[in-house]
């Protein structure tokens, strides 16, 4: 079927605007206000729902990371100012105060003071959702003055490096708080970031615009209004970026070559700290078998996934934390061997009419699916039977993994850590849960539970002896096959050849781009 891209546009985007700045063509979609003179049309990879920082724990950070601002920032391996200006901790890392950067506006026009810095998170605390678990422990914020704040804690935590996280450690308007829970679900914000949320169409469109009195200030060339809709279809995305109707946008690893050599057109492969992994059930037969599930580790053929799927955009872990984060340990995380797959099924002692399973998943790109199929193809090669179950819709997907009834022996997760550590990852995927969240391998190790909270009680304390243990923990997660770390991805972004700035604005320890580093 042909796509007609200005249709495409018009039922995303609803009735007539002009892109100017970026784009090389008129595109009819909707009413809106004077256009600003840099409008950067920026494609979402995926449908937006939930605009609250305060309980979103997903994919609508893209966005949010644009409109709100947290204390420190994690860059270059090191915590570093944003709204806080400087830091100490107690000796016993309970408490820390933070001192305010001064004459920081939220988009409201209100001062950024103490007392809005203690309003944002005992509200995060107190609302209980998303990442709010950060901040279970948080006893209270004091305000000895307008630009101090003193947190006390109940346990000691490494609070610097949860708040420059990317969930939960938003600074959010008290005039937002005010209006409540479902006010800012529904796409409203007060932040103190450079930009606006201005329109929100769930699932369809959002827009930002420029913060005139943002506290950084503005240069000339910088991004004044970004219109970002979402567009399923990856074909469509991709015609859009060759016809310079949009700036920026995600794109499949198989045209990342083409698009590059166009000559509006660059391409950025940045780092990230995304991981693709399927978590090995180790709780349902056949794949509660250790040699199972080392047999399914040697089917993974990692050097033909990284090549030829994700085509240089991927690297096989070392680890299941990923390479650029500190707390790493290193292993070999499977070698493709189907002898070697062969003579552990064998081993393990499972019948060979009981040699079928089921993975399950769920992905908007093509390279996750390509993978598993090339898994299966393989495992049929030695006699193993893998059922596909794919689930378009994320939810879907989400409510038959965590149920044990219902899970795969085989359960896709793509996962980016919530802060700069690697017990987010250690936590969230292998702690021991009575009711899943993100343990889609069941794994349940007393040991492992033990050396994981040991190491995020030194955390805040001593980062060296957090990482020794973090990487005892993954050990024994290796030990264990617990899952198949496939691929560390990168971030891949088309963008029109006249945008500067995209290594900026890719830091891999956020998810978003952000889009003020941008010049044009």
């Amino acid at each position: 079927m042909k796509i007609n891209r200005r249709e495409v546009l018009r039922s995303a985007l609803g009735s007539s605007i002009m892109i100017s700045g970026l784009g090389s063509s008129t595109l009819s979609a909707i009413a809106y206000p004077a256009q600003a003179p840099n409008t950067l049309t920026w494609i979402a990879l995926v449908s937006y729902r939930n605009m609250n920082p305060a309980s979103n724990y997903d994919s609508e950070i893209y966005v949010l990371g644009n409109v709100y601002e947290t204390l420190f920032v994690y860059r270059d391996d090191k915590v570093q100012p944003k709204l806080a200006t400087s830091w100490e901790r107690s000796d016993d890392g309970k408490i820390w105060t933070v001192h305010l950067r001064k004459g920081v506006k939220f988009h409201d026009g209100s001062p950024l003071n103490s007392a809005a810095v203690k309003k944002s998170f005992e509200y995060v605390r107190d609302l209980g959702k998303g990442a709010g678990f950060f901040y279970a422990g948080l006893e209270g914020v004091e305000t000895p003055d307008e630009h101090t704040a003193i947190f006390r804690f109940k346990n000691t935590i490494a609070f610097d490096l949860v708040a420059a996280g990317q969930y939960g450690g938003f600074v959010i308007g008290p005039a937002a708080i005010d209006k409540g829970d479902e006010w800012l679900t529904q796409g409203n914000a007060i932040g103190t970031g450079p930009y606006k949320l201005t329109k929100f169409e769930q699932g369809k469109l959002v827009v930002l615009d420029k913060f005139e009195d943002y506290w950084d200030g503005w240069q000339s060339g910088q991004i004044e209004r970004i219109i970002h809709p979402y567009i399923a279809e990856a074909s469509t995305r991709v015609q859009m970026i060759r016809s310079g109707q949009a700036g920026i946008s995600t794109v499949p690893a198989s045209e990342m070559k083409s698009l590059d050599a166009l000559p509006n057109v660059s391409v950025r492969n940045a780092p990230s700290w995304v991981s693709e992994l399927y978590m090995l059930n180790t709780q349902k037969y056949p794949t509660d078998n250790l040699k199972f599930r080392q047999a399914l580790q040697h089917l993974w053929d990692h050097d033909t996934v990284i090549s030829d799927i994700f085509h240089g955009t991927a690297t096989k872990p070392v680890a299941p934390i990923v390479s650029t984060m500190w707390g790493h340990g290193t292993y070999d995380v499977g070698t493709f061997d189907p002898q070697k797959a062969l003579a552990l099924l064998e081993e393990s002692g499972v019948p060979k009419e009981d040699w079928k399973i089921e993975a399950l998943f769920s992905s908007t790109r093509s390279e996750p699916k390509d993978a598993i199929e090339l898994f299966q193809a393989n495992a049929a090669a030695i006699g193993l039977d893998v059922e596909l179950s794919f689930e378009q819709v994320f939810t879907t997907y989400l409510s038959k993994a965590r149920s044990h009834e219902t899970a795969g022996h085989m359960n896709g997760v793509q996962w980016w850590p919530g802060y700069p550590t690697p017990s987010d990852t250690l936590v969230s995927l292998f702690h021991t849960e009575k009711q899943p969240a993100w343990n889609l391998s069941y794994y349940y190790d007393e040991e492992y539970d033990r050396l994981v909270d040991q190491a995020l009680g030194l955390e805040g304390l001593d980062i060296a002896a957090a990482a020794k243990g973090y990487i005892a923990a993954q050990d024994r997660l290796m030990q264990e096959a617990v899952a198949i770390f496939y691929a560390d991805i990168n971030r891949v972004n088309a963008c029109s050849s006249n945008i500067k700035g995209m290594e900026e604005a890719s830091n891999p320890a956020y998810e978003w781009l952000s889009i003020y580093d941008l010049r044009v």
